[in-house]
């Protein structure tokens, strides 16, 4: 699989995982749904990817594949804050989308990446079109809270960590299927770690186990494909771009779901970021 088709998976994948996380926060704290998505992930992923010849390059890279770990679950835990505080996961996404700035200067002097106008052009057209499609960039004085802003903007930061500390392990031999594996042991155990802390109960109700395989399976679908891009794409704020093309999925999906309307700027949202999307193919 390239890097774009990885990173299309990833959205959907992702999209799906958010709207797990928003009924799974109405009956459980953060740290406990997170331990079993994130666990539940790796225990599958390590049987369907893991073997002893991967070992090597593992410990090699074991100091940024935890250093990933540890901002996956930063950004994952102000991720998930952020959406209980502000409703709207556009604006969530939209404001996260500033990561994109961080991958993008890094790419072009740690990695080598090649300026590329097209596609430089296309990344802006998919944060147009989201911030467009969010209604973010019309956003009220009334909706700009500080509690959620400052922890949409802290996840953002934590995940540009993420996939810099990532891929600094894909260019010394670990492939983006195993640094996952890694990065979603360390932060399960720091979610557990954390539900430990805080005495959160780790018990399932019955009528929710559907919601924790949901998010389990979204975890292991999105976050591999998510990594895949990481891996091949020649920037990663390319991948991470088209990954951010998911606000166009949840709006879809609230327009079926809770009867969110139309409106031209909406319209004109969605059209820029599939030019985007197509300049960076």
């Amino acid at each position: 699989m390239d890097w774009f088709a990885a990173a299309l998976l990833s959205a959907v994948g992702l999209s799906a995982q958010a709207l797990v996380y928003q009924r799974l926060q109405k009956h459980y704290a953060i740290n406990t749904y997170m331990t079993y998505a994130w666990l539940g992930a790796t225990v599958i992923l390590t049987a369907l990817y893991l073997r002893p010849v991967h070992l090597d390059a593992v410990a090699r890279n074991i100091v940024p594949l935890v250093l990933s770990g540890l901002s996956s679950m930063a950004g994952n835990y102000a991720y998930n804050r952020a959406i209980r505080l502000q409703g709207n996961i556009g604006y969530v996404e939209a404001i996260m989308a500033w990561r994109l700035v961080l991958t993008y200067v890094y790419s072009l002097i740690m990695l080598g990446a090649a300026f590329e106008p097209l596609r430089l052009a296309g990344m802006i057209l998919v944060i147009a079109g989201v911030l467009a499609v969010s209604g973010a960039w019309r956003m009220k004085s009334s909706d700009v809270k500080v509690a959620w802003l400052s922890w949409a903007l802290l996840g953002g930061f934590f995940f540009a960590l993420l996939s810099i500390f990532a891929r600094f392990a894909n260019d010394d031999g670990v492939s983006g299927e195993i640094s996952i594996i890694v990065v979603l042991l360390v932060a399960g155990i720091g979610f557990l770690g954390g539900a430990i802390a805080e005495k959160s109960s780790l018990k399932i109700r019955f009528a929710h186990i559907h919601l924790i395989i949901a998010v389990i399976v979204c975890a292991v679908i999105g976050n591999a494909a998510q990594f895949v891009s990481y891996e091949k794409a020649p920037n990663l704020a390319y991948a991470i771009a088209v990954d951010n093309s998911r606000i166009i999925i949840l709006f879809l999906v609230g327009i079926m779901l809770v009867s969110q309307s139309w409106s031209r700027a909406k319209a004109i949202g969605i059209a820029l970021t599939f030019g985007g999307i197509l300049l960076l193919a």
